[in-house]
């Protein structure tokens, strides 16, 4: 039965990508972030996040604990070695966790192929950025092309895209990502780059996708590759493939650039954009599944007032005629 409610969330990590979550939660009309927490309270995502009138705390992971909120979700934004430590925390307390670090804890997601085992898992890893913005697509790939030999994904970022705590977790990065794409594409042979423009242009992400087959035909990947990125348009709407996928030297090469919302981070940083709307995604799949409906508006109530007004002074009208 539905029930007119929001599920109530937290955030534990105050950099970028914690606090452009923050903002997109904000937004959802079926989830509430009744606590967002870091580690030092005068960092400017904990200061933005009291000026929006959200709970903080700077107490780190002994904010939830401490707490007398029930949280259904956690959204952990920190690093993997953090996530490590948190997802016991956070098992312990009966709370789901949606992992945006490359801890690898819990099993891997991506909204547009699996986002119903939010449902089923207590811990719930996102990837990477590189990962959200190539799987779909390496999926799609795989389902069409059964002999694919190697797969290469290029990430092209602007330097501002890159936190430091992806940085601080290059070596998970790399490996969370060619760990996921084999999950999903069953290639165990992948080869994974990041590739950073120091320079002052500020390139929206690029993603090169090269899959090594003898298979040349691209007509029949249009089809499904079309419908793939639909889907993940429903949540990330800046999903967009560049050109044509063509053949090339022995591997079919597919362009992929993500413009995001810009809501802290800024636009060009699509890969920080497409794992907080995947993230999102599969939280409000998850309140759906809860039996969660978002409350009328009062403009949806007074749209539907004015439209019964209209109505009955129609009536009226008739009746005078």
């Amino acid at each position: 039965m539905a029930i007119a409610a929001k599920l109530n969330v937290g955030i534990i990590g105050s950099g970028k990508i914690g606090t452009d979550l923050l903002i997109k939660i904000m937004r959802s009309d079926v989830l509430h972030c009744g606590l967002f927490v870091g580690r030092d309270f005068s960092s400017k995502g904990l200061q933005k996040a009291k000026s929006l009138g959200v709970n903080v705390s700077d107490q780190s992971i002994a904010a939830f604990t401490d707490s007398n909120q029930k949280f259904d979700i956690v959204f952990d934004a920190t690093s993997a070695a953090y996530h490590k430590q948190h997802a016991e925390v956070f098992r312990a307390a009966g709370i789901k966790a949606i992992d945006l670090t490359p801890a690898k804890v819990g099993r891997f997601c991506v909204p547009s192929i699996d986002g119903d085992i939010v449902n089923q898992e207590d811990n719930i890893n996102m990837v990477t950025c590189g990962g959200q913005a190539s799987i779909p697509i390496i999926n799609a790939l795989s389902t069409v092309y059964q002999n694919i030999s190697l797969v290469e994904v290029h990430s092209h970022l602007a330097e501002d895209s890159v936190g430091p705590g992806t940085l601080a977790n290059i070596d998970e990065y790399y490996s969370s990502t060619a760990a996921a794409i084999s999950t999903y594409s069953s290639v165990q042979n992948v080869d994974v780059h990041l590739q950073v423009e120091k320079s002052s242009w500020k390139p929206d992400m690029l993603t090169v996708i090269r899959a090594h087959t003898s298979d040349s035909n691209l007509e029949k990947l249009y089809g499904p590759l079309h419908q793939r990125l639909l889907q993940v348009r429903t949540h990330v709407p800046g999903y967009h493939i560049i050109g044509t996928p063509r053949y090339l030297n022995g591997a079919i090469e597919i362009l992929i650039s993500i413009r995001g919302l810009g809501d802290w981070i800024p636009s060009h940083a699509g890969n920080l954009d497409i794992i907080n709307c995947a993230a999102i995604a599969i939280a409000e799949k998850h309140a759906a599944f809860r039996g969660i409906v978002p409350e009328r508006t009062k403009e949806q109530r007074s749209s539907l007032g004015s439209l019964f007004g209209v109505f009955g002074n129609a009536n009226v009208a008739a009746e005078s005629a």
